[in-house]
């Protein structure tokens, strides 16, 4: 730096001399060649330059636009700062528009998380070339090759397989790294036009709320965040906004600032419980016993809403005593439908058919002069018949607040209190985290809540069950994902992973089956048995073993069950290609043969819209994509062209598939439509200026703005309006409109053989597995984590430093006394599937027999490359393997089953220095 005609160290030296004249000299500045300056301000002042420091800091040639949607559930606009080729620093554009003046603005939106994805995309685990696996599988020896040659060696093993194999047996899943709209579509529509096995995005990790598909119809239904702030009444089921939900948790306590009363029911005394008016420290994995509880104080003080009830449930369907099955026209009529079903109108007394049903002409829950009973025995042609609700309420009558204590630990006064809270409000608003999806009784905690909700009458305008996502329309999203007829293989998550990764001989070696049997109501043999039935019934599709592998941005060989055994299990099946499109060396491409270099958010064209706003941000590719990396879009058009290229050199021509064929040699043409979408930005381009969603907007808008604001075409089920936050279901509270259901009505009773089986025709509640089940004593749970977002940025030095820097457990200091272990000590977490190191990090808060371990750590942070999920055991809910029964039946992101991540449990003891040592040191 130029500093006058003064050198740097002459001028260092300066300051010190000055600083040691002052104490011995009132002419300091003549014991060294600085002189003082009377005017600092002066043109001529020679000590100015170093001001270009901190001038330059906050320079940049220009901004671009994005966000950092690696599964995070805040799709945040940023603007990102760009000198000379870099990305320097990113800012919140905070300018979304306001809805309403008396909701508050959805600024700024962001948290730490976003803020250091300029440091994140140039961290030494960035991927910058094609490279091809140089020794055995895993080995972490790696040749940097072409892209020329990265995607013919590819497209020739793909070829291989179809020759050999037939079409159906390459795995093309792309994981929740890739939920931008043009980054999700490349890969989508690849699979589409190979017939690739695409797994449930949301089963697959355990998200999906199957309780909330059964009861409404659509689990992707919700509120937007904005929509919570006018609620006087939120339960927050296991979620904690404040950690996981950043830029939307200032709604929750907007709203309680606004008057609402404000609970949590969580195991832990976590970051939002800790600002509620009631946290009920509820025991782990008894959540449907509170819920079915709350319905027990309902029913027995008469806190209910008949009217809604009659109109908007099926509770007053009649049920068959005979038989217990539902009164259908097939019953009374020859040749009737099985889809149409009964009420006994209390003006006329005789039962009269229910508009609305899936088998129903009469498209609308208007009941005109009927007045259903929900109460009472009646007869119609001889068959004894009586209520959806009397039957609820037999089963309901199970869960005194009395008789639940001992399970939940709420006393029973709170429940009373808070049930009575839930049914007088105006708006109530059940919020269930994805930590409950993940627990085999999933489906039993959001009938149960859902019923809750529904007999207090709250729905649309006046609450409901928020189950984190809403689903928008856009169609040409949908449109560029597939092909036509033309469709991936679709396969439920939870089913797909367990059959494939071998993780039923994992569940026999950590439950014991008679315990099992008692504790949730089936065997790992029951299971087997019902897996079976639901394939073999056309219910659930599986797609059986498979040869080769695409994976993209999913990494699955951290996140799934029994890690170890999945991967090896994987890798043996794949033995022909495993290939790994990813923006960092993970867990998962660390095994790949092939690993291509994807772009990340900064470095590509792109939309995201996400389920708690109703603005679509805008990614503006701020940078050129790191090293020879490319977007996800262009790596799949540039494969398909090779593949393309190397089916006519080889004389492959249509190979037939079902229905279809699979056109190898037309592959790239069909892919880009003959050239006009070839890159991402010609992606980007066609989705804004055709989405009706959008408005007509122009590109140039747009990318100025960084985001779009959506119209009344973004809502599925009803408008989004402009001026008002998204409540789910006022198309069916407002407008009659039937839900998505057999009855066309919210559901509360479910004939099908295999609920019948299991006792659950109603809500109806049952526990985890848990310690009961195996010989571990410690329960063992496993939320989101605040500082990343799964893996993602799991291991960025500055969200490191914000924590205690690597794999840690969180442990009661009680049990922590029992065992000998001091906060900071090294532990080992056991059970028969396996073993992990931790660090303990005492948290008074949690129960004294439960562990707790946010997820997310790669396997190489812990200790001997031994990661949580080697030992975490599981199994499948057979209750969401149901088919052929009105809306139960395989649709992706929709019904199908969860793999489940909290079944198992743990032993916890100090670390022994030689079982953590390096075993290169002993």
């Amino acid at each position: 730096m130029h500093m006058s005609k003064i050198k740097r160290r002459d001028f260092i030296k300066g300051l010190g001399l000055t600083g040691a004249g002052l104490v011995i000299s009132s002419k300091s500045w003549a014991l060294n060649r600085l002189e003082p300056i009377s005017n600092t301000l002066a043109t001529e002042y020679p000590y100015r330059s170093w001001e270009d420091l901190y001038r330059k800091e906050w320079d940049w040639d220009y901004i671009g636009h994005a966000a950092h949607c690696i599964n995070c559930m805040g799709n945040c606009a940023w603007n990102v700062y760009v000198k000379d080729g870099l990305v320097v620093r990113e800012e919140q554009i905070a300018k979304y528009p306001q809805v309403n003046p008396k909701v508050p603005d959805a600024n700024p939106r962001g948290c730490q998380k976003g803020a250091i994805h300029s440091t994140a995309m140039y961290e030494a685990d960035r991927l910058r070339y094609p490279l091809k696996r140089a020794g055995e599988r895993g080995e972490g020896k790696w040749q940097r090759i072409s892209w020329d040659q990265a995607t013919e060696e590819i497209a020739d093993k793909i070829i291989d397989i179809f020759v050999k194999h037939g079409p159906g047996k390459l795995k093309t899943h792309q994981g929740s790294g890739n939920q931008t709209m043009v980054r999700h579509s490349g890969p989508n529509r690849f699979a589409s036009l190979v017939g690739g096995i695409q797994l449930d995005g949301f089963t697959v990790v355990g998200d999906l709320n199957t309780g909330a598909h059964l009861t409404y119809g659509n689990p992707l239904e919700s509120f937007t965040s904005d929509a919570w702030f006018d609620a006087d009444y939120i339960l927050m089921g296991m979620i904690n906004p404040n950690a996981t939900r950043i830029p939307d948790a200032h709604y929750i306590w907007e709203a309680k600032y606004n008057g609402a009363r404000i609970t949590s029911t969580a195991p832990d005394h976590n970051p939002s419980a800790i600002h509620t008016d009631l946290w009920m420290p509820i025991n782990q994995g008894s959540d449907p016993f509170l819920a079915m509880s709350f319905v027990n104080v309902i029913i027995e003080e008469k806190l209910f809403k008949p009217e809604f009830m009659k109109e908007q449930t099926d509770l007053p369907m009649l049920v068959r005593i005979d038989n217990g099955k539902l009164l259908r026209e097939a019953d009374l009529v020859e040749g009737g439908s099985i889809e149409v079903f009964y009420h006994w109108d209390l003006t006329t007394q005789q039962a009269v058919k229910a508009k609305g049903s899936m088998g129903s002409d009469d498209k609308t829950l208007k009941l005109g002069n009927v007045d259903p009973a929900i109460e009472g025995e009646f007869e119609v042609d001889g068959i004894k018949v009586t209520t959806v609700f009397e039957q609820v309420k037999q089963e309901a009558a199970k869960y005194r607040p009395e008789d639940t204590f001992k399970l939940t630990n709420i006393h029973p006064d709170v429940v009373r209190q808070e049930a009575r809270y839930l049914a007088k409000a105006r708006k109530a608003i059940v919020m269930l985290g994805y930590i409950t999806s993940g627990y085999s009784n999933c489906i039993h905690i959001g009938r149960a809540y859902g019923l809750a909700l529904s007999l207090t009458g709250h729905c649309g305008r006046t609450g409901g069950l928020d189950t984190s996502w809403v689903v928008w329309n856009h169609p040409k999203w949908a449109e560029l994902a597939e092909v036509g007829d033309k469709k991936p293989r679709y396969e439920p998550g939870g089913l797909g992973e367990f059959l494939r990764g071998g993780m039923m001989e994992g569940a026999r070696e950590h439950f014991n089956n008679k315990k099992l049997k008692e504790r949730v109501g089936f065997d790992l043999d029951d299971l087997d048995a019902m897996i079976k039935e639901s394939i073999d019934e056309g219910w659930m599709p599986y797609h059986g073993e498979i040869k080769g592998m695409i994976s993209v941005a999913d990494n699955t060989f951290r996140r799934n069950k029994f890690a170890n055994r999945y991967r090896d299990e994987h890798l043996r099946q794949a033995s022909e290609l495993y290939v790994n499109v990813n923006v960092r060396m993970d867990s998962t491409a660390e095994w790949a043969d092939y690993v291509l270099p994807a772009a990340g958010h900064y470095e590509a064209w792109d939309l995201r819209t996400q389920g708690y706003h109703r603005f679509c941000n805008v990614f503006t590719r701020s940078v050129r994509p790191v090293g020879e990396s490319k977007p996800d879009w262009d790596i799949m058009a540039l494969l398909t062209q090779k593949i393309q290229e190397r089916a006519i050199a080889r004389g492959i021509g249509p190979i037939p598939d079902g229905d279809v064929t699979r056109d190898l040699h037309t592959i790239h043409d069909d892919f880009t439509r003959n050239g006009a979408l070839s890159t991402d930005l010609d992606v980007f381009t066609y989705i804004v200026e055709n989405s009706p969603e959008f408005g007509g907007v122009s590109v140039k808008e747009a990318v100025e703005r960084g985001f779009i604001v959506m119209n009344e075409h973004a809502g599925t089920n009803q408008p989004l309006k402009p001026d008002e936050p998204y409540n789910p279901f006022t198309a069916q509270t407002d407008g009659k409109k039937p839900y998505d259901t057999l009855t066309g009505r919210i559901t509360f009773y479910c004939d099908h053989p295999r609920f019948m089986k299991l006792g659950a025709t109603v809500p109806t509640a049952r526990l985890y597995a848990g310690p009961e089940t195996s010989n571990y004593p410690l329960h063992f749970y496993s939320p989101h984590a605040r500082w990343g977002v799964h893996s993602n940025w799991r291991s960025n030095k500055y969200l490191l430093r914000l924590q205690r820097g690597e794999p840690n457990i969180y442990i009661n200091p009680g049990l922590a006394a029992e065992r000998g272990i001091k906060d900071g000590d090294r532990v080992r977490l056991f059970n028969s599937t396996g073993d992990f190191f931790a660090q303990a990090k005492f948290y008074p808060s949690i129960p004294t027999h439960s562990i707790m371990m946010e997820h997310g750590w790669e396997p190489h942070q812990y200790i001997h490359r031994k990661p949580m999920n080697n030992a975490m055991a599981t199994f499948l809910q057979p209750l969401e393997l149901v088919g052929g029964w009105g809306h139960l039946g395989f649709k992706y992101c929709m019904w199908n089953a969860n793999q489940l991540l909290h079944e198992s449990s743990f032993d916890i003891e100090l670390a022994r220095a030689e079982d953590i040592a390096d075993p290169r040191t002993l």
